[in-house]
Order: C-alpha cells, then structure tokens, then sequence
C-alpha cells in the first residue's frame, strides 16, 4: 500500500520506492504524512517508575509536560512521547514532546482546510527509524543539515536514543555574512577543510571551522551524555543528510575530538534512490512503515473522520431503532431512553474527569506563576547592580576580542595535539586566556602518547604542561593534564 507525504504544501505519492505527485483529492485513500519542523517542538526528559501500565504511563508523561515542562494549561497541544527501560534503575528514561496547536496550524492549516485531514505529523528525526527494517549492531550518528533546520540524531543498533540541535545554514550564513546558496556552495564543494580555500577565502574557511568547531563539541556532549544511559560504546558510521552531499573535513573534526569508532563517513541513502532523494523517501518509508515500527512519533491533531456507519453512537441507535420496531411499542422505546440517560452519564463524568485535571494543572500553573513573580521581584530588586556591571563591561570590549583568538589558539593547540595522538578527553575545561585543563584517556598500549602529548604542548612555547593526576581502571588509563601559558 502506497502512502502520500505532503511536502511544502504539495502531495507525493510514494509506491514501490517511487514518487509521483497526486491531487490532493484523491490523497485520501491513503495514509497521509508530514514533516514537523523541530523547531516547533518543545522538549523534557525525566524518568518514571517501571511498575506504571502504559495508561497510566501517558497520563504522567501528559502531567510531567504541564508541571514541568512550562505548557500553558489555557492552550491545546499534541503530545507524544519515546519510553526506554532502565532495569537496573527499575524505572523509564522518558523523551517527550509538546507541540503547540497553533504551530500545527501555522505549518498545516491550508493543507488541512483542502484534505480535512493529517494521519501523521512527525520530526524528521524519528523517520530515519525507517532505515531500520532489519536488525544491526551497529551504532550511526545521522547529521541533518538544511535551510531552516539541523541536528544529529543518535541511533544505537537501530534504536533513536538522542538528538541535539546545532547551527542550520540560515543560522550559519547569519553568522558568515554569506547567502545561504554561496554557503552549500562551499560546503559541498570545499566543506571545511582550509587548503581547499584560497588565500582570499581563507576567512571564510576560519568562520566556518569555528562554527563547525562548536557545533561538533555539542554532538560529542550528546553522545557522552547518553553513553551513561545506554552504555554506547563507540559511533561506527557518521551518516550525513545534506542534500545528497558531503562535508570535507567532517569525520576528521570528530575524530579530534577521540569519538570512538571506524567513522565511517557517507552520504544518506535509501530505499533505491539517488542520494538527493534519499531524505524525502526516508520520511515517506517512516508514514508506509508507521505501524510495524518498534519507535514512532505522531503529533496530529487533524485526525481523519471515520464513516458514520463505523461509529458506536450510529450502531446502538440503529440497534435501539431496530428493537422498536420489533417490538412495536412502548418496552423498545424505554430501552431507548435509558440508553440515552446511560450515554449522557458517561459523557458528564467523563467531562467531570477532564475539569478535574484540567483544574490540577490550573493550581500547578498559579504555583508557577507566583514563583516566577518572586523570581521578576529578585531580578528587578538587583537590576541596577548589573547595569552598572554592563557599563563596565563595555570598557572592556576592546580587550576581549584579543582574549577570543589568544583561547582560540590554545584550544587549536590542544585539539591538534589530540588528533596526533590519538588520544581521547572526557573534558576540556579553559580557564580565561592562561589555562586550561584535560582529562585523557588512553589504553594500556597507548599511555605513552600522554607523554607525547605533554611534549608537544611544551614545544608550542607554553610555560607549564604536567600532570596533576593519573589513574588506572582495567586497562584504561585517565590522566588530568595542566596547561599554562
């Protein structure tokens, strides 16, 4: 069965790996999906007890989003949420999302005024689960980088465990001074590799390295931070989404920053098609595959309307008009009526139930809102103090753009030393322009290019490399190293 992915207000019709376009109108016959913006979705996670019934695990994932993630309990929002068994903490690591009804509305309401409506609205995060359909046990960083949005997305044997947004090219042409086609221009042709730029371009390839440079310090976070939740050990392939093309220089960044893994460095491409159309067929592959996959997302609030002969309100009043005229009397519209009162008894209590909750979440909200008043209180209490802490810092501006590029150059520095090395950092912490501090790691066969590492430093005329600690763990040794200038 073919499946219709609306993509910038037109319809596509995607079968046997296939796209064509389709009029709206007869659209409806089968499922229909569109990509959400991530822009639009607002983010929480947090963990709940194992023991919880998926019910009862929907309803406090629906609680958590309003008392903790700041929804307005005066608005509608679709809600979904991505659950993962922690056994050993006997509890759920959850990932929810919110997105806003008006926001729906804004990225979809046309398209919904001429179809009536949406089976399924999702990120474009989620559908590379659609890549998925047999089982590997390899771990890939999939890195989405488009107009108005970017991200990478972690995903661990098949499964979704993480996403961090980074700089999309608007955002990155904003910051270049560059129009947004010259920037994919560069980057598929160049990427971010300075002897592929000119003499004249050369500042052009030193923005886009630190913004590139920033960017990547964020993936590597993200996968750090998840590696504590489910212990992924390495990145075995780095996938990029760019519209069919690579980035030079890429895979090496992340390299010198000791990700673990072979790195391998490819194009997106799936389900037969060119590497262009690869990213437009993963997302139609994820609405066609929607129900046999073992993660999915939907966001919709434009729910199809099933036939009036489907629903159960029809079916008991056309069984109640049937015993009527069965029995041709008084007994068959008695039953009638008390079918009506038992109808409209459920309604009222279900109603009761939802201004009971509704009425929660209203406490919750004035709770905040008196706790963000105390907090407007201290702030406009101590506003006069940091206006005058601006004014100084204005004196300064002069001086601070010397002090960027002097821990530029000692990030560089140790960047490049690690890359020679091949060493890996849990952290690198730089204090203002004089220091900095790096917490090594190497294996038993490799503790000698500590030394190495030191020495290289040295050489680059800084006045003092030691180390302050050193620790061995099975054949892994961690090693706290000082840098002054």
């Amino acid at each position: 069965m073919g499946a219709v992915l609306i993509y910038k207000e037109k319809a596509y019709l995607y079968e046997n790996q296939k796209f064509s376009t389709i009029d709206i109108a007869k659209a409806k016959k089968y499922r229909v999906g569109a990509i959400l913006s991530g822009r639009s979705l607002i983010p929480l996670a947090f963990k709940l007890p194992l023991s919880l019934s998926p019910e009862q695990l929907a309803v406090q994932v629906e609680l958590k989003m309003y008392n903790e993630g700041g929804l307005d309990p005066n608005k509608e929002y679709a809600i979904d949420y991505l659950s993962y068994p922690l056994e050993h903490e006997n509890s759920y690591y959850i990932e929810a999302f919110a997105v806003p009804k008006e926001k729906l509305d804004e990225e979809f309401g046309e398209i919904v005024k001429k179809i009536g409506f949406l089976d399924i609205v999702f990120p474009r995060f989620i559908a590379y689960k659609a890549l998925y359909t047999q089982k590997t046990s390899e771990n890939h960083l999939i890195i989405y980088i488009a107009e108005d949005e970017a991200f990478a997305a972690i995903y661990q044997a098949g499964t979704f465990i993480g996403l961090r947004s980074i700089d999309s090219l608007m955002s990155i042409a904003k910051k270049t001074g560059l129009e947004v086609a010259k920037l994919k221009t560069y980057l598929a042709q160049k990427g971010i590799v300075a002897r592929n730029y000119t003499d004249d371009e050369k500042h052009i390839v030193d923005q886009l390295l630190e913004i590139f440079y920033k960017n990547i310090e964020k993936i590597v976070y993200a996968v750090n931070f998840k590696r504590g939740y489910f212990g992924i050990e390495k990145i075995d392939r780095i996938i990029l989404d760019f519209d069919g093309a690579l980035i030079e220089g890429v895979n090496e960044l992340l390299q010198s920053f000791g990700v673990e893994g072979d790195l391998h460095y490819e194009s997106l491409v799936c389900c037969g098609m060119s590497a262009k159309e690869s990213a437009l067929a993963v997302a139609a592959e994820y609405v066609q595959k929607y129900d046999s996959l073992d993660q999915h997302l939907n966001f919709t609030l434009y729910e199809r309307k099933k036939p009036i002969y489907t629903l159960a309100s029809f079916a008991m009043a056309m069984a109640i008009f049937i015993a009527l005229l069965i029995s041709g009397g008084a007994y068959g519209y008695l039953l009638y009526k008390e079918s009506v009162v038992d109808t409209r008894i459920a309604q009222e209590k279900a109603r009761l139930a939802r201004l009971q909750a509704r009425n929660k979440k209203m406490l919750s909200f004035y709770k905040k809102l008196q706790n963000e008043k105390k907090a407007l209180s201290q702030q406009i209490a101590t506003l006069e103090d940091e206006i005058e802490v601006y004014e100084e810092t204005l004196t300064t501006i002069p001086f601070m753009q010397q002090a960027k590029l002097q821990r530029q150059k000692m990030m560089n520095d140790i960047v490049e030393a690690l890359y020679l090395y091949k060493l890996s950092t849990k952290s690198i912490e730089q204090n203002g322009t004089k220091a900095a501090t790096i917490d090594l790691v190497s294996s038993n066969k490799k503790r000698e290019n500590i030394a190495r590492f030191i020495d290289y430093l040295l050489q680059k005329q800084y006045a003092r490399v030691e180390t302050q600690t050193i620790k061995r763990v099975g054949d892994v040794y961690e090693s706290v190293v000082r840098v002054v200038k």
